[in-house]
């Protein structure tokens, strides 16, 4: 039987380009598990802060830093007394990637007057909704760049490395025993 002994180092004890190496190898593995979760729970909060009601938000996204990216979301969304739906088309999952559309507002008798003026509410609506839903389509954006560049970190890193008491070699590579 052969045994060997190797030295162990914490993340803080390696030289620079080891810390290096061993974000490098983190973050070429990282998959981002922890941003479907955030990113959706950020939806429902400015859903529910733009007073948007909705049971079916469904939420996609691309941060990828590449043409294309973005956030959108598509369901089915009451806004100022107006139905409202939302539709992705395309391959992308950025904001104009959705086709957001009121629906229109019946009316029951053959009033003229009421039908106009809720022609006017529903544009209103519409074009007041596809303003916020870009906002909040920017915001989410936002908040999942910033997720995944701190996740990205070298601090983030640590902090994982000190709370799961990963331990390295000296050139970077992580042993876990």
């Amino acid at each position: 039987m052969k045994q060997k002994t190797i030295q162990l180092y914490d993340f803080d004890e390696l030289s620079d380009e080891a810390k290096s190496k061993a974000l490098d190898n983190h973050n070429e593995h990282n998959d981002h598990d922890f941003l479907s979760e955030n990113l959706n729970d950020y939806l429902s909060q400015l859903l529910e802060e733009a007073e948007i009601k909705t049971d079916n938000a469904k939420l996609f996204y691309s941060l990828g830093y590449c043409q294309g990216d973005g956030v959108c979301f598509e369901g089915d969304f009451e806004y100022k007394g107006v139905n409202i739906s939302g539709r992705h088309s395309g391959n992308y999952y950025h904001s104009n990637s959705v086709n957001i559309e009121a629906e229109e507002i019946e009316n029951d008798d053959d009033d003229d007057l009421k039908s106009d003026l809720n022609e006017i509410v529903q544009e209103e609506a519409e074009a007041e909704f596809k303003e916020v839903y870009q906002e909040i389509c920017d915001k989410i954006e936002k908040a999942g760049y910033g997720e995944i560049e701190y996740n990205q970190s070298e601090e983030a890193f640590k902090e994982m490395c000190d709370a799961n008491e990963y331990t390295f070699e000296s050139n970077g590579i992580m042993r876990n025993y």
